[in-house]
C-alpha cells in the first residue's frame, strides 16, 4: 500500500519538485562507490560499476529535467580513504548485509532443497567479500544473526 501511495504521489508531482542538492548527492555517492571499486577491485567490481553507472545515467537525466546545472564532484576522492578510516562504507549497513546473508544460509539449512548447497556457497562467498569490506572500513566485532549478539 505504501509503495502504491508513493508511486501515485511521485507520478502526480512535477519534475520541478526534484531537489538538485539531493540528486547531486546521489550522483556523488555513486561516483564515490565507483571510485572505491576501482581502488579496491574484486571479481564483482565490473558488474557493480556497470550497475552504478546505469544509476548515475538515470540520475543525470533527472538532473537535466529538473534544471540542475554544474558538475558533481566525488565527495571523497582520496584513493586512500578506506585505508585511512574515511571509507564511504557504513559498518551498520555492512553488518546488516552480513546478517541478511547469514539468515538466508540458516533458512537454507533448515529447509534444504536440491539447490541449497549452491545457494549456501554463493551466499558464503558474498559474506567473505562483505567481511573484506568490513575490514577495509575499520568495522570491528563479529556479526551474528541477532544485532549486538
Amino acid at each position: 500500500m505504501t509503495l502504491a501511495v508513493a508511486f501515485a504521489v511521485a507520478t502526480g508531482t512535477s519534475q520541478a519538485s526534484e531537489n538538485c542538492d539531493g540528486l547531486d548527492a546521489a550522483v556523488g555517492s555513486n561516483l564515490a562507490f565507483i571510485a572505491d571499486q576501482l581502488v579496491f577491485p574484486d571479481e564483482l567490481s565490473e558488474a557493480r560499476i556497470a550497475n552504478r553507472q546505469a544509476v548515475i545515467d538515470q540520475l543525470e537525466q533527472r538532473r537535466a529535467a529538473a534544471g540542475c546545472t554544474g558538475e558533481v564532484e566525488v565527495p571523497d576522492a582520496d584513493p586512500n580513504a578506506a585505508l585511512n578510516g574515511g571509507a564511504a562504507e557504513n559498518c551498520d549497513g555492512l553488518d546488516g548485509a552480513v546478517r541478511n546473508n547469514l539468515a538466508f544460509i540458516e533458512g537454507q539449512r533448515r529447509n534444504p532443497d536440491a539447490q541449497s548447497e549452491a545457494r549456501i556457497a554463493n551466499r558464503q562467498a558474498v559474506i567473505d567479500l562483505l567481511e573484506d569490506r568490513r575490514t577495509l572500513a575499520g568495522c570491528t566485532g563479529e556479526v551474528t544473526l541477532t544485532p549486538g549478539g
